[in-house]
């Protein structure tokens, strides 16, 4: 009976196996099929070789936000994106982004009505246009997406002195946030 019992599991696990192989041929198949891909270049449009990132205009009165602005944009397009960046005369495409609004207040005071935090809060507007044509990259249905209005992105940031923050240090939090967040758009709409 044993034996039986034996050669029964066998059997059970070869099933196992074999249902489990045909899943994934008709996962993968799918997959490929249906267009979907995986890594970076599924969600980046491969048409689009190099980028060119112009000073930040910024509409704000602190310095050194636009530099810092541009800087991060930079750096995060060359980490997380295929794209490569180029001078004006060369690119493919080009992201111009300005800084609209800059806000810092007082989120919650202690007894002695020191600031125990604050919110650093960073408005920017970002378009991504193709020079290789007149069309814009980002041709996301996304209302936000108006023709010459750009996509308007909010980052924020919290300040609390009392853990040893400092001013300098949410903004630049709030400037990565930023940064990160119009990266983001430069992948394809699903």
């Amino acid at each position: 009976m044993s034996r039986q019992l034996e050669i029964g599991r066998q059997s059970l696990e070869r099933v196992r196996s074999g249902l489990f192989l045909a899943l994934l041929v008709v996962f993968v198949s799918g997959c490929c099929l249906g267009g979907y891909q995986l890594g970076p270049e599924g969600i980046y449009d491969l048409g689009v070789k190099t980028v060119y990132v112009p000073m930040v205009e910024a509409d704000t009165y602190r310095e050194g936000f636009a530099e810092r602005l541009t800087e991060a944009i930079v750096k995060k397009i060359t980490e997380q994106t295929p794209y490569r960046i180029a001078s004006s005369n060369k690119a493919d495409s080009i992201l111009t982004v300005r800084l609209v609004g800059e806000t810092q207040r007082v989120s919650a005071l202690n007894r002695y009505d020191d600031a125990r935090q604050k919110n650093v809060e960073l408005t920017a507007t970002a378009v991504w246009r193709d020079l290789r044509s007149t069309a814009r990259v980002d041709q996301s249905p996304s209302p936000s997406l108006a023709p010459n209005s750009g996509v308007t992105i909010l980052s924020q940031s919290f300040l609390v002195p009392e853990m040893g923050q400092s001013t300098a240090t949410a903004q630049q939090e709030a400037i990565d946030k930023l940064a990160q967040e119009i990266v983001g758009l430069m992948e394809t709409p699903w």
